[in-house]
């Protein structure tokens, strides 16, 4: 189970970006399972020789990763890739024929999360929810960037459905989504063979998100950037990514959110060096200046 956060909107001041008598905006960034929201969506795990089906949560695949195949309580099965049929395909968006209509053509996803809304608030609410309900509320521009593999329409209508039914008190500001293992958008992001690793595909999406950033609102040395992610080994990748992109832009601020572990702990990205806040507990992280880049 979750620790519980206490909502945001009972006490949250509404606040400008930090940089905005300046013309700057604070650009928040984040993962989207186990970070964001909890959602119980199964990975399918085969049978080695008799392909029987066994599902598995999100959680149980990251502690499990490594052994799946080879050792532990997974030693007989593996992982089938396969987009439509295979381990992943309930984080795929599935072909609707076009006869069907209303909510027959919402994804799972979207069923994923009205289930998961069912349950109390601190259930479903991932370590970084405080600091998306903090950077909707305000307007920031959101990017999310997942492994998923929906269509980035799709991820949208289903963060509408926190707006839709109250949990949210906005729509969010969306500058990008990039559901990384989207074959189309995996293409987009130089990867025409379905070859290259989520980590380098996210260290691309997380680069062209910033590149966008500036597009849309202008270059501006005021902008600051902030990155959420509750994976230790995704939390490094983003902060050397964010280390090559700091020396891009030396004068715009860049920080990485880690929630892993059920904690919370703010880095600033320097082109030579680091600093990190003390790792504090959830139930400690509501002071917004935490997340308030």
């Amino acid at each position: 189970m979750a620790n519980k956060q206490l909502p945001l909107a009972q006490w949250l001041p509404y606040k400008e970006d930090r940089n905005s008598s300046h013309g700057g905006r604070s650009f928040y960034f984040f993962d989207l399972d186990d970070n964001i929201l909890f959602m119980d969506t199964k990975i399918i795990l085969f049978h080695k020789e008799t392909q029987e089906e066994i599902e598995i949560s999100s959680a149980e695949l990251a502690q499990n990763i490594k052994s799946i195949g080879k050792e532990g309580r997974f030693a007989d099965y593996y992982l089938d890739l396969n987009d439509a049929t295979g381990s992943y395909r309930n984080f795929r968006d599935k072909i609707q024929p076009p006869w069907i209509f209303g909510k027959k053509r919402r994804q799972s996803i979207e069923f994923d999360l009205e289930r998961a809304i069912e349950k109390p608030e601190w259930e479903w609410h991932g370590p970084s929810w405080n600091h998306f309900f903090y950077a909707v509320l305000n307007g920031r521009p959101v990017s999310i960037i997942t492994a998923r593999g929906h269509r980035p329409v799709t991820i949208k209508k289903t963060l509408d459905i926190l707006y839709e039914k109250g949990f949210l008190l906005k729509r969010p500001n969306i500058l990008t989504i990039y559901p990384v293992s989207n074959p189309h958008l995996r293409k987009k992001l130089g990867d025409p063979d379905l070859k290259r690793p989520i980590a380098l595909l996210k260290k691309e999406a997380l680069h062209r998100s910033v590149e966008t950033a500036f597009k849309r609102y202008g270059y501006n040395p005021h902008h600051r950037f902030g990155v959420s992610d509750d994976d230790p080994h995704n939390i490094e990748e983003i902060t050397a990514t964010l280390v090559e992109i700091k020396r891009k832009y030396p004068q715009n601020a860049f920080f990485v959110i880690d929630s892993s572990g059920g904690k919370i702990q703010k880095t600033e990205i320097f082109e030579d060096h680091l600093i990190q806040s003390e790792k504090i507990e959830l139930v400690d992280a509501l002071n917004y200046r935490l997340f308030d880049f």
